[in-house]
Protein backbone atom coordinates (compact mmCIF):
# COMPACT_ATOMS: atom_id res chain seq x y z
CA UNK A 1 0.00 0.00 0.00
CA UNK A 2 1.51 3.71 -1.00
CA UNK A 3 1.85 6.25 1.67
CA UNK A 4 0.70 9.40 0.33
CA UNK A 5 1.61 12.69 1.43
CA UNK A 6 0.66 16.16 0.01
CA UNK A 7 2.71 19.27 0.66
CA UNK A 8 0.06 22.05 1.15
CA UNK A 9 -0.56 25.87 2.09
CA UNK A 10 -2.82 28.70 1.30
CA UNK A 11 0.36 30.95 0.22
CA UNK A 12 2.52 31.22 -2.53
CA UNK A 13 6.40 31.56 -2.21
CA UNK A 14 6.89 29.22 0.54
CA UNK A 15 8.81 27.02 -1.55
CA UNK A 16 6.41 24.10 -1.74
CA UNK A 17 7.24 22.90 -4.96
CA UNK A 18 10.90 22.88 -4.12
CA UNK A 19 9.90 20.82 -0.69
CA UNK A 20 8.01 18.82 -3.03
CA UNK A 21 10.90 17.88 -5.79
CA UNK A 22 13.47 17.50 -2.99
CA UNK A 23 11.31 15.48 -0.68
CA UNK A 24 10.69 13.55 -3.25
CA UNK A 25 14.37 13.17 -5.27
CA UNK A 26 15.85 12.07 -1.86
CA UNK A 27 13.37 9.71 -0.33
CA UNK A 28 13.99 7.84 -4.56
CA UNK A 29 17.25 8.30 -4.09
CA UNK A 30 16.82 5.24 -0.91
CA UNK A 31 15.73 3.03 -3.09
CA UNK A 32 12.03 3.53 -2.55
CA UNK A 33 9.48 3.71 -5.73
CA UNK A 34 8.02 7.50 -5.38
CA UNK A 35 5.63 9.01 -7.59
CA UNK A 36 5.49 13.04 -7.59
CA UNK A 37 2.37 14.45 -8.86
CA UNK A 38 1.76 18.67 -10.08
CA UNK A 39 -1.68 19.08 -9.55
CA UNK A 40 -0.94 22.59 -9.65
CA UNK A 41 -2.16 25.06 -12.06
CA UNK A 42 0.87 26.87 -12.32
CA UNK A 43 2.58 23.68 -13.11
CA UNK A 44 5.78 24.22 -11.75
CA UNK A 45 6.98 20.81 -11.06
CA UNK A 46 6.46 20.54 -14.92
CA UNK A 47 8.01 23.65 -15.26
CA UNK A 48 11.08 22.77 -13.37
CA UNK A 49 12.20 19.43 -15.58
CA UNK A 50 10.60 20.67 -18.38
CA UNK A 51 8.74 17.51 -19.18
CA UNK A 52 5.04 17.02 -20.10
CA UNK A 53 2.41 14.55 -21.16
CA UNK A 54 -0.61 13.91 -22.12
CA UNK A 55 -1.26 11.64 -19.47
CA UNK A 56 -1.36 14.43 -17.18
CA UNK A 57 -3.78 14.36 -13.66
CA UNK A 58 -6.26 17.28 -15.57
CA UNK A 59 -6.82 14.04 -18.46
CA UNK A 60 -7.32 11.48 -15.70
CA UNK A 61 -9.51 13.61 -13.53
CA UNK A 62 -11.50 14.13 -16.98
CA UNK A 63 -11.55 10.91 -18.30
CA UNK A 64 -9.34 11.59 -21.05
CA UNK A 65 -6.68 8.67 -20.48
CA UNK A 66 -7.79 5.14 -19.39
CA UNK A 67 -4.41 4.10 -18.22
CA UNK A 68 -1.22 5.66 -16.45
CA UNK A 69 1.76 6.59 -18.23
CA UNK A 70 4.12 8.43 -15.73
CA UNK A 71 7.23 10.00 -16.86
CA UNK A 72 10.38 8.41 -15.36
CA UNK A 73 12.65 11.24 -13.51
CA UNK A 74 15.31 8.67 -12.33
CA UNK A 75 15.53 5.20 -11.73
CA UNK A 76 13.07 4.83 -8.46
CA UNK A 77 11.18 8.24 -9.61
CA UNK A 78 7.77 8.90 -11.82
CA UNK A 79 6.32 11.93 -12.37
CA UNK A 80 2.66 13.08 -13.48
CA UNK A 81 2.15 16.41 -14.76
CA UNK A 82 -0.62 18.68 -13.51
CA UNK A 83 -1.42 19.44 -17.10
CA UNK A 84 -1.40 23.21 -16.35
CA UNK A 85 -4.34 25.36 -17.18
CA UNK A 86 -6.36 22.22 -17.78
CA UNK A 87 -6.65 21.91 -14.22
CA UNK A 88 -9.39 24.79 -13.90
CA UNK A 89 -11.57 22.43 -16.51
CA UNK A 90 -10.70 19.64 -14.06
CA UNK A 91 -11.40 21.58 -11.10
CA UNK A 92 -15.08 22.43 -11.77
CA UNK A 93 -15.90 19.12 -13.35
CA UNK A 94 -14.47 17.99 -9.91
CA UNK A 95 -17.50 20.21 -8.35
CA UNK A 96 -19.94 18.82 -10.36
CA UNK A 97 -19.50 15.64 -10.24
CA UNK A 98 -21.86 13.08 -7.94
CA UNK A 99 -18.46 11.84 -5.96
CA UNK A 100 -17.06 15.52 -5.93
CA UNK A 101 -14.56 14.83 -2.55
CA UNK A 102 -13.96 11.00 -3.28
CA UNK A 103 -13.40 11.14 -6.66
CA UNK A 104 -9.47 12.13 -7.06
CA UNK A 105 -9.31 9.02 -4.55
CA UNK A 106 -11.38 6.51 -6.50
CA UNK A 107 -9.43 7.44 -9.96
CA UNK A 108 -5.40 7.21 -8.43
CA UNK A 109 -6.35 3.87 -6.78
CA UNK A 110 -4.46 2.19 -8.90
CA UNK A 111 -1.27 3.57 -8.10
CA UNK A 112 1.10 1.33 -6.26
CA UNK A 113 3.97 3.29 -5.79
CA UNK A 114 5.84 3.18 -2.40
CA UNK A 115 5.40 6.57 -1.93
CA UNK A 116 2.98 9.46 -3.28
CA UNK A 117 4.29 12.86 -2.87
CA UNK A 118 1.57 15.90 -4.28
CA UNK A 119 2.75 19.33 -5.20
CA UNK A 120 -0.60 21.29 -4.52
CA UNK A 121 -1.40 25.14 -5.48
CA UNK A 122 -1.40 27.26 -3.07
CA UNK A 123 -5.30 27.69 -2.70
CA UNK A 124 -8.30 26.33 -1.22
CA UNK A 125 -10.48 24.14 -4.09
CA UNK A 126 -12.08 21.30 -5.01
CA UNK A 127 -8.65 19.57 -6.17
CA UNK A 128 -7.98 20.94 -2.45
CA UNK A 129 -10.39 18.64 -1.11
CA UNK A 130 -9.89 15.57 -3.42
CA UNK A 131 -6.43 15.48 -2.38
CA UNK A 132 -7.20 15.36 1.41
CA UNK A 133 -9.35 12.68 0.84
CA UNK A 134 -6.57 10.89 -0.53
CA UNK A 135 -3.44 11.61 0.99
CA UNK A 136 -2.45 10.01 4.24
CA UNK A 137 -0.46 13.02 5.48
CA UNK A 138 0.11 16.80 4.71
CA UNK A 139 3.55 18.72 5.02
CA UNK A 140 2.91 22.23 5.65
CA UNK A 141 5.88 24.42 4.28
CA UNK A 142 6.37 27.71 5.67
CA UNK A 143 8.49 30.98 4.94
CA UNK A 144 10.04 32.68 8.29
CA UNK A 145 8.12 36.36 7.52
CA UNK A 146 4.68 36.69 8.63
CA UNK A 147 2.77 35.85 5.62
CA UNK A 148 4.70 32.58 5.94
CA UNK A 149 2.87 32.38 9.51
CA UNK A 150 -0.13 33.74 8.14
CA UNK A 151 -0.42 31.11 5.56
CA UNK A 152 0.11 27.87 7.91
CA UNK A 153 -2.12 29.03 10.36
CA UNK A 154 -4.73 29.18 7.57
CA UNK A 155 -4.14 25.88 6.26
CA UNK A 156 -4.18 24.47 9.50
CA UNK A 157 -7.67 25.76 10.35
CA UNK A 158 -9.00 24.64 6.83
CA UNK A 159 -7.73 21.28 7.38
CA UNK A 160 -9.75 21.13 10.71
CA UNK A 161 -12.53 22.34 9.41
CA UNK A 162 -12.67 20.41 6.11
CA UNK A 163 -11.95 16.65 8.50
CA UNK A 164 -15.11 18.11 10.69
CA UNK A 165 -17.09 18.37 7.56
CA UNK A 166 -16.66 15.06 6.54
CA UNK A 167 -17.17 13.47 9.85
CA UNK A 168 -14.50 10.73 10.40
CA UNK A 169 -13.91 10.29 6.55
CA UNK A 170 -11.35 12.34 6.29
CA UNK A 171 -8.22 10.35 7.32
CA UNK A 172 -5.58 12.98 6.36
CA UNK A 173 -2.88 13.96 9.32
CA UNK A 174 -0.92 16.96 9.42
CA UNK A 175 2.47 15.16 9.50
CA UNK A 176 4.35 18.25 10.23
CA UNK A 177 5.49 21.86 9.78
CA UNK A 178 8.55 22.43 7.82
CA UNK A 179 10.55 25.93 7.54
CA UNK A 180 11.81 25.96 3.60
CA UNK A 181 13.52 29.41 3.88
CA UNK A 182 14.74 31.17 6.71
CA UNK A 183 17.12 33.47 7.65
CA UNK A 184 18.07 32.87 11.05
CA UNK A 185 19.80 35.56 11.52
CA UNK A 186 17.22 38.38 11.18
CA UNK A 187 14.89 39.15 14.30
CA UNK A 188 11.64 38.80 12.18
CA UNK A 189 13.48 34.88 11.41
CA UNK A 190 13.51 34.24 15.05
CA UNK A 191 10.59 35.97 16.20
CA UNK A 192 8.94 33.91 13.38
CA UNK A 193 10.29 30.43 14.15
CA UNK A 194 9.71 30.82 17.87
CA UNK A 195 5.84 31.84 17.19
CA UNK A 196 6.05 28.49 14.79
CA UNK A 197 7.50 26.29 17.53
CA UNK A 198 4.93 27.37 20.54
CA UNK A 199 1.71 27.60 18.46
CA UNK A 200 2.81 24.21 17.05
CA UNK A 201 5.42 22.51 19.15
CA UNK A 202 5.05 18.65 17.86
CA UNK A 203 4.73 19.56 15.01
CA UNK A 204 7.22 21.90 13.68
CA UNK A 205 10.41 20.12 11.89
CA UNK A 206 13.78 20.59 13.91
CA UNK A 207 15.42 20.46 10.68
CA UNK A 208 14.94 24.09 8.44
CA UNK A 209 16.46 25.50 5.40
CA UNK A 210 18.34 28.42 5.40
CA UNK A 211 18.54 30.90 2.58
CA UNK A 212 20.81 29.30 -0.31
CA UNK A 213 21.94 30.30 -3.88
CA UNK A 214 22.06 26.30 -5.12
CA UNK A 215 18.49 25.90 -4.00
CA UNK A 216 17.63 28.71 -5.83
CA UNK A 217 20.12 27.67 -8.92
CA UNK A 218 19.09 24.02 -9.49
CA UNK A 219 15.04 24.51 -11.07
CA UNK A 220 17.50 26.51 -13.56
CA UNK A 221 19.31 23.44 -14.70
CA UNK A 222 16.27 21.19 -14.19
CA UNK A 223 17.45 19.23 -11.65
CA UNK A 224 17.18 18.61 -7.57
CA UNK A 225 19.38 19.57 -4.79
CA UNK A 226 20.92 16.30 -4.75
CA UNK A 227 21.96 16.25 -8.51
CA UNK A 228 22.60 19.58 -8.84
CA UNK A 229 26.20 19.95 -8.33
CA UNK A 230 26.55 16.32 -7.36
CA UNK A 231 24.93 17.61 -4.27
CA UNK A 232 28.07 18.75 -2.90
CA UNK A 233 26.13 21.92 -1.32
CA UNK A 234 24.89 23.29 1.58
CA UNK A 235 21.47 23.26 -0.01
CA UNK A 236 21.82 19.51 -0.17
CA UNK A 237 23.16 19.29 3.32
CA UNK A 238 20.02 20.92 4.64
CA UNK A 239 17.47 19.14 2.94
CA UNK A 240 18.97 15.96 3.49
CA UNK A 241 19.00 16.58 6.79
CA UNK A 242 15.14 17.62 6.79
CA UNK A 243 14.25 14.36 4.79
CA UNK A 244 15.19 11.94 7.19
CA UNK A 245 13.90 13.87 9.92
CA UNK A 246 10.94 13.79 7.39
CA UNK A 247 11.01 9.58 6.85
CA UNK A 248 12.02 9.29 10.45
CA UNK A 249 8.14 10.94 11.30
CA UNK A 250 6.57 8.91 8.64
CA UNK A 251 8.27 5.90 10.19
CA UNK A 252 7.34 6.64 13.60
CA UNK A 253 3.60 7.74 12.44
CA UNK A 254 3.29 4.75 10.71
CA UNK A 255 4.39 2.35 13.66
CA UNK A 256 1.56 4.46 15.76
CA UNK A 257 -1.06 3.50 13.65
CA UNK A 258 -0.05 -0.19 13.45
CA UNK A 259 -0.47 0.01 17.43
CA UNK A 260 -3.67 1.38 17.28
CA UNK A 261 -5.30 -1.43 15.85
Amino acid sequence: MSIKIAVMTMKGGQAKTTLAINLAARIAKARRDVLLIDSDIQANVTTTFQRDHHCNLANVILGKVSDFEFIQLDRHLSFLPSGGEAMVEASSYLSHTRFKDSLFKNLLSSINHRIVIIDTAPSWSEVSRNILMYVDYVIVPVVTDYLGFSGCDQIMSYIDEFKASMLGQCKAEVLGIAITRSNPRTKLAQTITAGLRERWPDLLFKRMIEESVSIQEAPAFQQNIFDYRKGRTRGAEMYDLLCREIMRRIVQRQKEGQNDY
